[in-house]
């Protein structure tokens, strides 16, 4: 009887040992997956930016910093949740930032394309080629769009086609004003036409659209300052009370049900603004 015991106990423990082994190795092949994906989609965020950097290093550097961060607020306040606050808060800011560089790149190359579309247009009407019009288009343009125009042209001296190179740009610059200069361009090429036209009347409805842009960002401005006032004001009078009432107000850090009040206020914050955006979010 002892010995079927024994036996039992040792296949249980080999069960255990082979599940723990599994679900490690499980863990591992998701865990070397999601560094992949990482690695893959910051690379491509900072190269569509052209900011080449070395995503390991950066991504080592990321961790010092939330490691460090979230040690000093744990170290300052005495308190885990103020740790892991600080630990999400740091740990979400390269991918915030990188976020809005790439979003004010693309409103910078969507400010300046009405003017690249004209110069192309310029260009052909002088009697150059295409590839020569997108080229000194490119030398006349400041960044960003002299540079994606520049890339453009360095992929067709190197023998990539007209098309891919157009796809690379609208996949590089995802805005209305790139893809239907890539329309004008491919249908010109394919079933042939005016293009210079063409691209002039694209450049005229470009400005208008971004007159009309302009006009109705600066009538939904109050809003979006309306949502940002609305949104920092708990925050601003939850500081000013544990300022005044520390310790009426340290159960709100201290205690699960005070962790639970803090986890609405934010869900609530960021659902209030989020539909406040939308509101005043309108696309012409």
């Amino acid at each position: 009887m002892s010995d079927d015991l024994d036996l039992v106990l040792a296949a249980a423990c080999a069960a255990i040992v082979l599940a723990t082994a599994a679900i490690a190795g499980c863990a591992g092949r998701r865990l070397a997956a999601w560094r992949e994906r990482l690695h893959a989609d910051l690379g491509a965020g900072l190269r569509q930016s052209f900011l080449y950097l070395d995503v390991g290093r950066l991504l080592r550097l990321n961790l010092a910093l939330v490691a460090g961060a979230a040690l000093v607020a744990g170290i300052v306040t005495g308190q885990p949740a103020a740790s892991m606050l600080v630990l999400a808060a740091v740990g979400v800011l390269p991918g915030l930032a990188l976020a809005w560089m790439r979003r004010r790149r693309l409103a910078r190359l969507g400010a300046q394309w009405p003017d690249a579309t004209m110069l192309v247009a310029g260009a052909l009407r002088a009697g150059s080629s295409l590839p020569q019009a997108i080229a000194q288009a490119a030398r006349e343009l400041p960044s960003p769009s002299g540079r994606e125009l520049d890339l453009v042209a360095r992929e067709q001296r190197i023998g990539v086609g007209l098309d891919a190179a157009l796809a690379s740009l609208e996949r590089r610059a995802p805005l209305d004003g790139v893809v239907l200069f890539a329309a004008a361009v491919r249908i010109a090429q394919e079933s042939g036409g005016n293009l210079a036209e063409t691209l002039e009347r694209l450049a005229e409805t470009l400005r208008r659209k971004a007159a009309i842009e302009g006009r109705i960002a600066a009538l939904t401005a109050q809003g979006r300052l309306q949502g940002w006032v609305m949104a920092a004001l708990p925050l601003v009078v939850g500081a000013a009370l544990f300022a005044i009432e520390p310790v009426a107000m340290r159960p709100l850090l201290t205690t699960w049900q005070g962790w639970v009040v803090c986890a609405a206020v934010i869900a609530l914050e960021g659902l209030g603004l989020h539909v406040i955006r939308r509101i005043v979010d309108i696309d012409v």
